[in-house]
């Protein structure tokens, strides 16, 4: 059916309820929109800066409850257009609104969470359009990453003193770290030199959390992807590792782990002969297994 005689209408309509008076009305429209761009992609394309204007406006309306659902509808929205997002206009209106925000809240507070997420999928659809604001994004999340490990062995060591620290803070900061890593590509290469990620990678891939291992696989295979100069001089290490996550009891842990072994296969090349033992016999045994999922088996 032609776009003016439906989707242009309902969309007019969500986002003049998206600025709606009534808070309760504001969130079921910005939650029905989400979904309509789950289901519209790239038809949304040619209506991108109305889009964002609207979102961006909602910025300085929403209260705390349904600022979490604009995230939300801005990270579709990103997921949604991919790279049709880098243009100049486009970055001028969303990126200091979202900045703005990534400034004023602090490092404990919860509400970086759905904040992260957004970024995460805004880095990987601006690509190359992310670079101004990378360093400053890309630092704090390694330093996110490294302040949870540091509370994480305080109340190992300390459990009556220290209390245990939500993980949730790292799981979000690694995945951005993956939505910058494949944004920005051979562009994260200096970020990744100058800072210690490395190090604070090889930890959380021992985390006992399945979660975090999950989200340290997927880093590590954009890593290896974006960088792997820096990734290389870690592989005896980090391939042992890998080999002992092979186990599809945990489908997302496993699913990240053999994909990261697949990207750093494919950069070693004859090299990863020396490996081959640590992963192929769970490989195989994952290939045999009745019932393995689709996803796995690819």
């Amino acid at each position: 059916q032609p776009h003016d005689s439906y989707l242009k209408p309902l969309m007019t309509e969500l986002l003049k309820r998206i600025l709606d008076g009534n808070k309760r009305v504001q969130e079921a429209a910005c939650s029905a929109f989400a979904t309509l761009e789950e289901e519209a992609c790239t038809e949304l394309v040619p209506h991108l800066g109305f889009i964002l204007e609207t979102l961006v406006f909602a910025f300085s309306k929403y209260q705390h409850k349904n600022l979490l659902i604009l995230y939300d509808a801005i990270g579709t929205l990103a997921d949604s257009v991919g790279s049709h997002l880098n243009k100049p206009d486009f970055i001028n209106l969303l990126m200091p609104p979202l900045i703005h925000k990534w400034n004023i809240l602090k490092d404990e507070d919860k509400d970086l969470f759905p904040l992260l997420e957004c970024l995460s999928s805004v880095a990987t659809a601006l690509q190359s359009g992310f670079l101004p604001y990378c360093e400053p994004v890309y630092c704090r999340c390694v330093s996110l990453v490294h302040h949870t490990l540091c509370l994480h062995m305080a109340n190992i060591q300390n459990p009556d003193q220290f209390e245990a620290p939500d993980k949730d803070f790292m799981i979000v900061a690694l995945d951005l770290l993956s939505g910058l890593a494949e944004g920005l590509n051979g562009h994260i290469e200096k970020l990744v030199e100058n800072s210690n990620i490395m190090q604070l990678l090889h930890l959380c891939m021992q985390d006992t959390m399945p979660e975090v291992r999950q989200s340290s696989f997927a880093l590590l295979g954009d890593l290896t992807k974006a960088c792997f100069q820096h990734v290389q001089p870690h592989i005896s290490n980090f391939l042992p590792i890998l080999g002992q996550n092979l186990n599809p009891e945990y489908i997302s842990v496993c699913n990240n782990a053999t994909w990261a072994i697949g990207e750093i296969s494919i950069k070693l090349g004859a090299d990863t002969r020396p490996y081959i033992s640590l992963v192929l016999n769970q490989l195989i045994d994952i290939i045999n297994r009745p019932n393995t999922p689709k996803t796995l088996l690819e």
